[in-house]
């Protein structure tokens, strides 16, 4: 499993998604196609760590296909819009193909599963000044009967269709199904499987995506945002604020999408939420051992300068560690000096598998912001091979050794580095007071 990073991050995972109920939704389109296999054999292993997986099916394709073969025109294919009697018709017999496959398929790789009427709806009824007939609305969930298909060790199957109080039958987005699924349950995750990812304007993958931004991106109306993911980032952001922790969105073309997304801090797909993900909190004593650990390697390569354990220990409360979901991938430390206000950025990283993610910009940000609440007027940097990163992107200019502080200024030289010192001024002098000095100076 190429995608994981460090054996670490899985182990730190596993035990907090023991017990813990997902709901995956996937697409017809992705049951259909050949890596479904590989989704499959994802999911027994997710099994096997006592997760407790509930799958709700889509079934477009299934029913497109089915309505090509009997040369029959659809109302409707994703049950948004209005169902007529002849493609309700059609879309029973397309759902329960499609259901007894994903059975027979889950049964291949040894798991238990049970299909469920757990969908309780009624009629959508006029929208927009159309009846939709027979395209229906969640109104309940059986929870009690799904929880016991999991007290069980069995894997539910919902699929796309509902039942009313008078035995109809009420075709059914499945977005809206894994969404009431999720809340019904109290799940921690909704996972959704489409082909396909969603990207930024530069074509780079979206991996995560705060629920107000998720928001934002709808409201852009990009042309290369599909209607697909519209409605799925639709419903993921309904989800966050219903109280399902996190919602993934995953290609189902690739290999071990699941466990890559899952198990490693930074995942394949992208992630929406509403809770915060990622954040920089100060060093305890007991990170220590995981700081010296994680800069290891960059003072190796005199991107950083060596610090010893002891030093570390020190000067712990200057440190501060950038967290994923717990797992510390980056550092920074603060260190004020106080008779020349100034503030030294230090031992600035970030894990190779996490680079190019802005993860570097927040710390330089975060230290910026300390060194000011610390009373600080300047911040430099010492660096032998990120002068650029600094000037560029965060406006610091390159200035002589001799602007150093005195005592940081002996160490400086004693270390025979030759790094490059940049500063950058944290407050603005007045501008009253540059006048003066420019009418002292043609004096």
């Amino acid at each position: 499993m190429k995608h994981f990073g460090d054996l670490r991050g899985i182990l730190h995972y596993v035990p907090q998604f023991r017990g813990r109920i997902f709901v995956i939704a996937i697409d017809g389109a992705v049951v259909a196609a050949e890596n479904f296999s590989n989704i499959l054999l994802d999911l027994a292993v997710l099994h096997s760590l006592n997760i407790r997986i509930v799958l709700v099916h889509g079934a477009g394709q299934q029913i497109r296909d089915l309505a090509a073969e009997r040369g029959v025109a659809i109302s409707n294919d994703d049950g948004t819009s209005v169902t007529d009697a002849a493609t309700l018709e059609l879309s029973i017999d397309a759902i329960s193909r499609l259901t007894n496959q994903i059975m027979q398929n889950l049964t291949t790789v040894g798991l238990r599963a049970a299909t469920s009427n757990a969908l309780l709806g009624h009629p959508a009824g006029v929208i927009h000044g159309e009846d939709w007939q027979f395209t229906g609305t969640v109104e309940r969930i059986d929870a009690r009967g799904l929880k016991a298909f999991l007290a069980e060790e069995m894997i539910p199957v919902i699929s796309p269709l509902a039942y009313d109080g008078h035995g109809r039958t009420l075709r059914i987005n499945s977005d809206a199904a894994a969404l009431a699924v999720a809340e019904a349950l109290g799940a921690d995750k909704i996972l959704f499987i489409s082909n396909g990812r969603i990207e930024s304007k530069d074509g780079l993958n979206l991996r995560h995506l705060p629920v107000a931004q998720a928001r934002e991106l709808l409201a852009m109306k990009r042309n290369d945002l599909s209607q697909r993911f519209r409605s799925i980032l639709h419903f993921a952001t309904r989800a966050c604020t219903a109280g399902v922790r996190r919602v993934h969105i995953v290609d189902g073309q690739q290999r071990e999408v699941l466990l890559a997304e899952l198990f490693s801090n930074e995942g394949v797909g992208t992630m929406v939420y509403i809770d915060e993900y990622d954040q920089i909190r100060q060093a305890r004593p007991g990170d220590v051992p995981e700081i010296v650990s994680m800069i290891r390697d960059p003072v190796k390569d005199e991107e950083l300068m060596p610090r010893k354990r002891g030093e570390i220990t020190a000067a712990v409360r200057d440190y501060y560690l950038l967290e994923i979901d717990g797992n510390p991938v980056g550092s920074v430390a603060v260190h004020f000096h106080v008779p020349s206000k100034s503030a030294e950025l230090a031992c600035l990283f970030v894990k190779k598998d996490h680079e190019k993610q802005g993860y570097g910009g927040r710390l330089v940000g975060f230290a910026e912001k300390k060194a000011k609440e610390l009373g600080a007027t300047r911040i430099f940097a010492l660096t032998t091979q990120a002068a650029g990163f600094f000037s560029r992107e965060h406006g610091y200019e390159q200035v002589s050794a001799d602007d150093l502080p005195e005592h940081r200024r002996e160490k400086y030289n004693a270390s025979r580095r030759n790094s490059i010192v940049l500063v950058k001024q944290l407050v603005e002098r007045p501008a009253k007071l540059e006048k003066k000095r420019v009418v002292a100076a043609k004096a």
